[in-house]
C-alpha cells in the first residue's frame, strides 16, 4: 500500500475518532477501517498514538479508563470520562448559535422520521443559547398538494385569504419553492401570467388543486431573509478587570477592548433581547462598572431589586 500523506492521515484520524465519539456503543476497528478504505493493521498503526495516550491533567495521570480508546474485543469506544470528551472547542458565537438553534428546532418539527444526530446538536445549542425556545411547525392540510405541484412543475389553483381580506379569493399560481420558516409553511410563487414573485402562507389556503399550466422551476429561488436579529441587539459598555470579561455570561459578543491606565479595561458587550440583557446585567461581577448607556445602569439596579423582592429579601 502506498504511503499516506499527512493530510490523508489527518482526515482518517478525524473521521474515525468522530465515529467513535458520536456512537454510544462505539465502532469496531474493522468497520472503521472499511469506512476509511484501509486495512485493519494500517488503521491500528495510525491510531496507536491516541489509543494509548498518557498525559497529565491537573497534576495527575489520566487513569486507564480515560486513556485507552480500543477495547479488548476490538471496538473503538469513547465513554463520558474519556480524554477525547474533554478536548476544548470554541462554541459558535451568539448570533450563529441562535440561528442554528432556531433552524434545528424547525427541522425537528418538520421531520417525518427520527433525527437522533440533530437532537444531540440541538441540545448542545440549547446550552449555548441559554434560553428555552420552542418552535412548532404545524402541517397545514394543503401542504401535500402544494409540494406535489411544485415538484411536478404544475400550476396550483387556490382559494387564498390575504392579510387584510375577510373572504378568500380564487387565483392560480406557479409554486416555485416550498419551505418552512418561523413556525409556518410558505410557497414562493407568482400568479399565472405575471413575473412578480410573492410568498404565500400555505395555512391560509382554504383549498388547493393542481392546475393545467406547466413550468420549469428556476434553479435558485431566494427565500426572504427573516433571520436578521440585529434589531434586538442591546449594547452596553463595561469597565472591569481584564479577567472579568471572560466571566460575562454567554451568549454575548465582546467588542474591541481598550486598556486603561489603572490596569482595567473597557469593552462593548452586545446581547440579543431585553430579557437576556437583564440577566447579563445582574450576573456581572459587583466590581464591574456599567459605563453606558445610562438606562442600563438603572436597569441593572431595578432588575436586581425585582429578583430580591421575589425572593422575599
Amino acid at each position: 500500500m502506498p504511503s499516506l500523506s499527512k493530510q490523508r492521515e489527518f482526515e482518517i484520524l478525524r473521521v474515525v475518532l468522530a465515529l467513535a465519539e458520536e456512537r454510544g456503543d462505539g465502532i469496531s476497528l474493522a468497520d472503521a477501517a472499511r469506512t476509511v478504505d484501509l486495512d485493519e493493521a494500517t488503521l491500528r498503526d495510525l491510531l496507536t498514538p491516541v489509543l494509548y495516550l498518557s498525559f497529565h491533567t491537573s497534576g495527575e495521570f489520566v487513569d486507564e479508563a480515560g486513556a485507552f480508546l480500543l477495547t479488548e474485543d476490538g471496538r473503538l469506544v469513547v465513554t463520558e470520562d474519556h480524554w477525547l470528551r474533554s478536548l476544548a472547542s470554541t462554541p459558535p458565537d451568539r448570533d450563529a448559535a441562535l440561528r442554528l438553534l432556531v433552524a434545528g428546532l424547525a427541522m425537528q418539527s418538520a421531520a417525518s422520521a427520527p433525527t437522533p444526530d440533530l437532537d444531540r446538536a440541538v441540545e448542545k445549542l440549547r446550552d449555548e443559547v441559554t434560553d428555552r425556545l420552542q418552535v412548532t411547525v404545524a402541517t397545514p392540510p394543503c401542504l401535500g398538494t402544494v409540494q406535489r405541484a411544485s415538484r411536478d412543475g404544475r400550476s396550483l389553483r387556490i382559494r387564498y385569504l390575504t392579510d387584510h381580506a375577510s373572504t378568500p379569493t380564487d387565483r392560480e399560481i406557479l409554486p416555485l419553492r416550498v419551505f418552512s420558516k418561523w413556525g409556518h409553511w410558505y410557497v414562493t410563487g407568482r400568479d399565472v401570467g405575471t413575473t412578480s414573485e410573492k410568498q404565500f402562507r400555505i395555512d391560509r389556503m382554504a383549498s388547493t388543486e393542481p392546475g393545467d399550466v406547466e413550468f420549469d422551476p428556476p434553479p435558485d429561488v431566494d427565500i426572504p431573509d427573516w433571520f436578521d436579529l440585529t434589531a434586538h441587539d442591546r449594547t452596553i459598555r463595561v469597565r472591569c478587570a481584564p479577567g472579568q470579561l471572560d466571566a460575562i455570561p454567554r451568549p454575548a459578543t465582546i467588542g474591541a477592548v481598550t486598556e486603561l491606565d489603572d490596569g482595567r479595561v473597557e469593552a462593548d458587550v452586545t446581547i440579543s433581547g431585553d430579557r437576556r440583557l437583564d440577566w447579563v446585567l445582574v450576573s456581572l461581577d459587583p466590581s464591574t462598572e456599567v459605563v453606558s448607556p445610562d438606562d442600563a445602569i438603572e436597569r441593572r439596579h431595578d432588575h436586581a431589586r425585582r429578583i430580591l423582592e421575589r425572593l422575599g429579601c
